[in-house]
């Protein structure tokens, strides 16, 4: 019964999200990383969607395409600390994302069924989640992003992050991504069936949704001492 009461909990509790807009230096690093993007079209929030831990626990940050939108995108993280070099490396990792998706179909199609997720699913289920093409390149870029502040005597953790160094970026040409290049080299049956649990999700969620906001109106909010 606990275990039960501690499910309907987490997924009510984190229905809503809390929309947050980065500092100036974060959007204009993101504009100097990736100049192709139309950051208007992206939004930001603290906290993982409801779904999010029962089907990817190991996840602390993620972009999705909006599932109410033609044409927007989501990045969500677990904790936004932009003092952190750490968690902006998270919003540059999720921001590779965006980029990916914004490569298919221009980023456009009908809540999650875009060319991304379809494209993403694909390879998922073939390689995994670590070994994908789409995550290999977007840590990469991560990871050159932290040599990038390593140089600049910017760690992880401490000490706080110093933005003015953000205004570098442009002068490492590794960090500047336009585009990114993919080729599908996997099974037409793969990508059809992709196609297919992405319409189905598209179809099933709004359901969902309804359900568990339902579920939110009687359940008691936690109590803030």
């Amino acid at each position: 019964m606990e275990r039960k009461k501690n499910f309907i909990t987490s997924i009510t509790s984190s229905f809503f999200l809390k929309k947050v807009t980065p500092l100036p230096s974060t959007m204009q690093l993101l504009r100097d990383m990736y100049p192709t993007v139309n950051w208007d079209r992206v939004d930001f929030y603290e906290g993982l969607p409801w779904y999010t831990p029962y089907l990817a626990s190991y996840v602390n940050a993620q972009a999705l395409p909006q599932f109410y939108s033609f044409n927007r995108f989501s990045i969500y993280l677990r904790k936004f600390d932009e003092s952190r070099i750490q968690n902006v490396s998270d919003i540059v990792h999720e921001a590779f994302h965006v980029l990916q998706g914004m490569r298919f179909w221009n980023g456009y199609g009908i809540g999650i069924l875009r060319g991304f997720t379809i494209y993403y699913g694909a390879v998922f289920f073939k390689y995994g989640y670590r070994n994908n093409p789409f995550e290999i390149t977007a840590y990469d870029h991560e990871f050159r992003f932290l040599d990038f502040c390593e140089k600049h005597h910017q760690h992880g953790i401490v000490p706080e992050a110093d933005p003015t160094i953000f205004k570098y970026v442009n002068a490492e040409k590794t960090l500047v991504y336009k585009r990114f290049d993919f080729k599908y080299k996997e099974g037409t049956l793969l990508l059809i069936a992709c196609l297919m649990v992405s319409l189905l999700a598209t179809i099933i969620k709004p359901i969902i949704d309804v359900l568990v906001y339902i579920l939110r109106l009687f359940t008691p909010r936690p109590q803030i001492h």
